[in-house]
């Protein structure tokens, strides 16, 4: 048992690593992961229209009888831009929709508009949609929840969504909707205005950066957080996660925060694969998510 559990911790590092280099290279690291994650068990409606821009998402569904506690909305990175090596796309993420499909939950992966077709806070508003979408017409009950989970830009979108309540408020919902959200190596109290490449994108804002920073609004009065960040990531700093924990845990605000031995992109990739070894991120969303 102990040799088999050994090359099992083998097959999935050596799965993350050579995800990883696809990033920094021309192939898919999506189309790696995509390998080890189950094809069966789940049911996928694609391409659903929500909002007023034809914007579109894609729905998991897990088969058989499952007792609906929450449905998940996640929101991909890209550094709000289009483009390689920005650019995201709901089908790069299918292993996500896929993994807490299997794990019972519905899923949802929308696509929103970035730069340079739309500027700050469009691409927030898009994604207000989205929820708005997922609210009208996925909660069975009306005590199941909407969880929000982003990776990178998509955390920074996520924070903005939980923390101030006019996005949600502006497609007829309240921060109340949300049961929990979940940011994944998020920039939440960063200054876009001192990036280059990202310079353009929240220019509208350039008299009022603040209102790009989700660390701004702070409050308590928001749905329980989990904030997950890897130590050794090279492109958002850590201190994001740390310097937004320390601000929402001084008023009181009901968050908490884990720090993993993974980099920027490894800490989303692990999503895909089993938890063995040392990759834990899989394990702790949905802890979270089930003590909610």
């Amino acid at each position: 048992m102990f040799g088999v559990c050994r090359v099992l911790r083998l097959i999935v590092k050596s799965l993350l690593v050579s995800a990883i280099g696809c990033f920094l290279s021309s192939c898919s690291p999506f189309r790696v992961i995509d390998l080890v994650v189950s094809k069966h068990g789940y049911a996928v409606d694609k391409n659903v229209v929500y909002g007023h821009h034809n914007n579109k998402l894609d729905v998991y569904q897990p088969i058989g009888d499952t007792k609906q506690r929450a449905v998940l909305v996640f929101v991909y990175g890209g550094s709000w831009r289009s483009g390689r090596p920005f650019s995201g796309k709901k089908e790069y993420y299918r292993f996500v929709g896929r993994t807490f499909a299997l794990r019972g939950y519905t899923t949802v992966i929308p696509d929103y508009r970035v730069y340079p077709e739309v500027k700050f806070p469009t691409f927030i508003e898009d994604l207000a949609q989205s929820v708005k979408w997922a609210h009208d017409n996925l909660k069975e009950r009306e005590d199941s929840k909407i969880i929000l989970i982003g990776h990178s830009a998509g955390a920074h979108i996520t924070a903005l969504l939980a923390l101030n309540s006019n996005y949600l408020e502006g497609v007829g919902l309240s921060k109340k909707s949300l049961g929990g959200w979940i940011g994944i190596s998020g920039p939440y109290a960063f200054n876009p205005l001192k990036i280059s490449y990202i310079k353009n994108i929240f220019e509208t804002v350039e008299d009022e950066v603040d209102q790009a920073r989700p660390i701004t609004f702070v409050n308590s009065d928001i749905a329980p957080g989990f904030l997950l960040h890897g130590s050794n990531d090279r492109i958002v700093a850590p201190r994001n996660s740390t310097e937004l924990l320390k601000a929402l845990k001084a008023v009181g605000a009901p968050i908490s925060y884990q720090s993993f031995d993974l980099g920027h992109f490894d800490i989303v990739l692990s999503l895909g694969v089993a938890n063995v070894g040392d990759i834990g991120v899989q394990n702790a969303i949905l802890d979270f998510i089930e003590n909610l």
